[in-house]
């Protein structure tokens, strides 16, 4: 009897040992899908700070272009009152007149130097734009086989476990009737 109680003690035992055995594996595979996402957030939050900063860049940009033109047409009329104001109307015209050429080569200037630049901004952002979708897309099919997997892993799990318990319960139940047709 006290050797049957012993018996049983070491069934439940394996038993145990099993369970936390694959309890472990579940929660393996739980810190790992856990993790998968943590990284994947992280890489859409960074996605959002990039789209964030090239909009403050091209954002600066538009507002350094709007603050030269105003500087530049505040100069102008200030220099044009001063001249009006000492030598009269006629030189003030001729004035007008070079700030309008003055005008067109700063036009140019401006073109040959902003356009490029936003240029490269506008093809970097696209670019940007499209690997963020890229990556978009390789997350939600990751996202999706995970969800489609988990469950066919636990099962697998579950039955591996079942089938363990089994094979142990049978490998005691033989050793029970082998120790029995000795006695």
């Amino acid at each position: 009897m006290a050797a049957n109680k012993k018996i049983q003690s070491n069934d439940q035992n394996d038993f145990n040992f099993i369970d936390s055995y694959w309890e472990s594996w579940k929660s393996g595979l739980n810190f790992v899908y856990d993790s998968q996402k943590k990284v994947e957030n992280l890489a859409l939050q960074a996605f959002e700070h990039q789209n964030e900063a090239w909009e403050k860049i091209t954002g600066n940009i538009d507002r350094m272009e709007e603050e030269q033109k105003r500087l530049i047409q505040e100069l102008r009329q200030f220099v044009m009152q001063n001249i009006q104001n000492v030598n009269g109307e006629e030189l003030s015209k001729s004035f007008e007149q070079s700030n309008e050429r003055l005008d067109e080569v700063f036009s140019r200037i401006q073109q040959l130097t902003s356009t490029p630049l936003k240029a490269n901004l506008n093809l970097l952002s696209q670019s940007q734009q499209h690997f963020q979708e890229a990556i978009k897309t390789a997350i939600g099919h990751q996202q999706k086989n995970r969800e489609e997997l988990k469950p066919i892993m636990e099962d697998f799990l579950n039955q591996v476990n079942t089938t363990q318990k089994g094979f142990l319960n049978a490998l005691e139940n033989n050793t029970k009737s082998a120790l029995s047709m000795f006695n």
